[in-house]
């Protein structure tokens, strides 16, 4: 079978993905480590017996649901491309919109910066990407998560930023930061039920809080000022339908300067606040 053959086959048994196209085209750059560029030049090239084994079962694997991502173990987030798996969360585009926030608020003054759950490190290693004068923790409390989140930081060559194993705060002890981001589990137990497959691939972990989907954004808020120097930022991205409660909870642990900002869809997804 021809590349463009296997191509049409692919496409037309993903009929039920809307990015058929695109998800045919990296599962055979995949395999056959073509570029973009490569498959257009090689489209009539016959493809090796194994070669085709290989695509088949991996084009199983996404019609049965499983996020490209995980298949080809790679995502682009801020234009860095990082190893992921199914042990960590997929980068979404809009957690970018974080990034740019964070980004507006570092200065000179500001050299310390913690990424609160960091999974593969792509909060983390973009902000260090941007911000070489930074030093920039990243915690999780799993360790699968740390490997691969320092595996990125490596293939990257990214130097000011280090990974440790911490339960939230619990192995920083002391330490203070000038800005604290977090990209919590937010999802409630009912959240999850109801969201189908979409998110069945994912780690259960990452994505659900408890019972109302708000306790782990509760208690970064609560612990945060104690690893807050004066005058730092809190950020926290969650559902747009938690916005008020965030916010509420912002104010009764004394930041100020609480705003939120939209996601690409136009809804809240993202609050931050100054403390006192």
């Amino acid at each position: 079978m021809k590349v463009v053959e296997w191509l049409f086959y692919a496409k037309n048994r993903l009929f039920n993905s809307l990015t058929a196209q695109l998800d045919v085209e990296l599962l055979i750059c995949y395999v056959l480590k073509f570029s973009k560029k490569e498959l257009f030049f090689n489209d009539i090239q016959k493809i090796k017996k194994n070669d085709l084994l290989i695509l088949n079962r991996l084009l199983n694997r996404r019609i049965l649901g499983e996020p490209i991502a995980y298949i080809i173990h790679k995502k682009e987030f801020w234009s860095l491309s990082l190893f992921v798996s199914s042990y960590v969360l997929i980068p979404r585009p809009d957690t970018e919109i974080l990034v740019e926030q964070i980004l507006l608020k570092i200065s000179l003054n500001v050299s310390l910066v913690l990424d609160l759950g960091t999974g593969s490190g792509a909060i983390a290693l973009a902000i260090a990407t941007e911000c070489p004068q930074c030093k920039v923790i990243g915690i999780d409390n799993s360790l699968n998560a740390l490997s691969i989140a320092r595996y990125n930081a490596i293939k990257l060559n990214i130097k000011n930023v280090f990974f440790i194993y911490s339960d939230w705060f619990s192995h920083i002890y002391s330490m203070k930061f000038h800005i604290i981001v977090c990209n919590p589990p937010y999802l409630s137990n009912n959240d999850f039920i109801n969201s189908g497959k979409s998110l069945f691939f994912e780690p259960y972990n990452a994505l659900v809080a408890g019972t109302n989907g708000i306790e782990y954004i509760q208690y970064i808020i609560e612990n945060a000022r104690f690893h807050l120097f004066t005058m730092g930022w809190l950020y926290i991205e969650h559902c747009y339908k938690q916005t008020s409660i965030v916010k509420k909870i912002f104010e009764i642990n004394f930041f100020t300067k609480i705003s939120s900002i939209k996601d690409y869809s136009g809804r809240s997804r993202i609050t931050y606040g100054c403390l006192k």
